[in-house]
């Protein structure tokens, strides 16, 4: 029986939370950040990528669901976050996580920089970790 206990707390600790106190502070409106290639692909191409961060994509982008983020993204190393895909959809904003203040940008790809004046951290959604070009 001290087994299973112990194998059940050691999964509590495994899946907890990565911050406890999540406050957005600022927020920006969702903006498109384009490579040379999405520039290469002309005006039409430009204009729908556009409206779809305008429209669609701005839904996962409210405060509760940054917040959701933030709370069970895995934290990786710069190298690692390659693995996620780079749209060009973001947003950019202020985010307190626990007691550390932090500028951060989200990507509509589901990863995330977080910037202080010391440091740069990457989180990122693991269901979509390794998913871009499937």
């Amino acid at each position: 029986m001290k087994i299973f206990y112990m194998v059940f707390v050691l999964r509590l600790f495994a899946y907890a939370d990565n911050f406890k106190n999540i406050i957005i502070l600022k927020l920006d409106k969702p903006t498109i950040k384009l490579s040379e290639i999405d520039k290469d692909g002309g005006e039409y191409y430009i204009n729908a990528i556009r409206e779809t961060c305008d429209t669609q994509i701005v839904q996962h982008f409210h405060k509760e669901n940054i917040i959701k983020f933030f709370q069970f993204a895995k934290e990786y190393d710069s190298y690692q976050a390659a693995s996620y895909c780079h749209f060009p959809c973001r947003i950019t904003g202020k985010v307190k996580l626990d007691s550390a203040i932090y500028d951060f940008e989200l990507n509509e790809g589901g990863f995330a920089v977080l910037k202080d004046r010391n440091e740069k951290r990457y989180f990122g959604d693991e269901k979509l970790y390794g998913e871009c070009g499937i």
